[in-house]
């Protein structure tokens, strides 16, 4: 029984793994980590140039031609080249995002094609698939969405405390106050939403599953009038991931903008509160408080965004987590040992071999059989006797570990693939 929630390790772990990913794009990630630093510092900018409108000209009613069309220009340049540089930072990361994508499908692609059938037996067709579609583009969204909100979040923080510090020390340490209360904010709900997107997923992928069973299988669902059962469990089964979703909902309406929102009227409080008080004993400059009121407006946006991509993280980290599962499968395809010793004549012994398929059970035991050259041998016996069990070990598709199959006198193992697959036909 695999564990329903992700540890703190566990995440960095796939986190890391994810990282290692966007190793061969190095050069394009700076370029538009460059691109989104340029398109920060203008959002710190414009707020300033209006704080300078208003206290240099507004307030003294200064209106100086040169100045102004000065401050005009510089924030009519901004605003556009802002424009510009966040569709060519969106348009950056989406490919990347979209290569490392491509990357993780072809390499799941292979690895799946390398898998023992043994792993098929255990995992439905449908499961697989989810995994290979749904979990990688949940993967696709951690770095379209995720990576940009957090990286933008992080510099915007940074930016705006800097100018508010520089506009008013005091005041910003004031603010810092509320950091915090958003970093725990943050960790409980990664806490909480980890078990709920576990349970997300592994129903969505049981939903594909069942599915994928039953379109496969149609013709002996109807011939054995399996319909109403079949019904029955899918609606279970859609019926468990509609409560997840619902939990997800209710865990998201609480937990991320509301409450973030929540504190960003706090931090309005207590700046309004702070230049009233400041007011009774020296004069405030109007600019410096919409300055301010803009920063904090601006510093709390990135971080509901931030908060709500936190939903998208924790799909993400979940779904790589499913991902790597496959990547990580170490039920692989029998091993040969690629010697180069060739079929010749093709005779075929079965020296006292046992099989079982779940290590419990034997399906075969203490075959033994020879098969000449120019012979044709036919296997007869009721189902599950075994017929297509002897097949499957002929074919190399799962290991023995009793007795011996040998082609010519050499073990079937000796053999190199490429020769087994050449030589044998099914």
């Amino acid at each position: 029984m695999k564990s329903s929630t992700i540890s703190r390790k566990e995440q960095a772990t796939i986190l890391k793994r994810l990282f290692s990913y966007l190793m061969p794009h190095k050069k394009a990630l700076a370029i538009a980590l460059f691109i989104l630093v340029l398109s920060v510092t203008g959002e710190v900018l414009t707020p300033y140039i209006i704080k300078v409108f208003i206290d240099n000209h507004i307030t003294p009613r200064s209106f100086e031609t040169g100045p102004i069309v000065f401050l005009a220009l510089s924030f009519i340049f901004i605003e556009v080249l802002n424009v510009v540089l966040r569709y060519y930072q969106h348009y950056k990361f989406q490919v990347i995002a979209l290569k490392v994508v491509q990357q993780l499908r072809i390499d799941v692609f292979s690895k799946i094609h390398r898998l023992g059938m043994r792993y098929f037996d255990q995992v439905p067709a449908g499961a697989i698939v989810s995994r290979a579609t749904n979990d990688t583009e949940a993967i696709k969204d951690l770095f379209v969405n995720v990576l940009i909100s957090v990286i933008q979040a992080v510099f915007l923080i940074i930016g705006v405390y800097i100018a508010m510090f520089l506009l008013n020390p005091v005041l910003a340490l004031y603010i810092l106050i509320v950091l915090p209360i958003i970093v725990y904010i943050v960790y409980l709900y990664r806490k909480l939403s980890a078990v709920v997107y576990m349970a997300m997923r592994e129903k969505l992928s049981e939903l594909n599953a069942k599915l994928s069973e039953s379109l496969s299988g149609m013709s002996i669902v109807q011939a054995f009038r399996q319909e109403a059962r079949l019904n029955r469990e899918f609606d279970d089964i859609n019926e468990v991931h509609y409560d997840a979703m619902m939990r997800n909902t209710k865990l998201n309406s609480i937990l991320l903008r509301p409450i973030i929102d929540l504190v960003y009227f706090a931090a309005i409080l207590v700046l309004l509160t702070y230049f009233g008080v400041a007011s009774f004993e020296t004069a405030v400059e109007i600019g410096v408080v919409y300055a301010f009121v803009t920063y904090i407006s601006r510093f709390f946006e990135p971080i509901n965004q931030m908060m709500e991509q936190l939903a998208i993280f924790q799909q993400a980290i979940v779904a790589a987590k499913r991902v790597f599962e496959i990547l990580d499968e170490t039920d692989d395809e029998p091993k040969q040992l690629n010697t180069a010793v060739q079929i010749t004549d093709g005779c075929i012994e079965f020296r006292n071999v046992s099989f079982s398929y779940d290590g419990k059970v034997d399906v075969l035991k203490n075959i033994s059989f020879t098969v000449r050259p120019g012979e044709t041998v036919a296997l007869v016996g009721h189902t599950g006797s075994g017929k297509s069990s002897i097949i499957n070990l002929l074919m190399r598709f799962y290991e023995f570990e009793r007795g011996k199959i040998l082609i010519d006198g050499i073990s079937i193992k000796d053999y190199s693939q490429k020769e087994i697959r050449q030589k044998l036909g099914l």
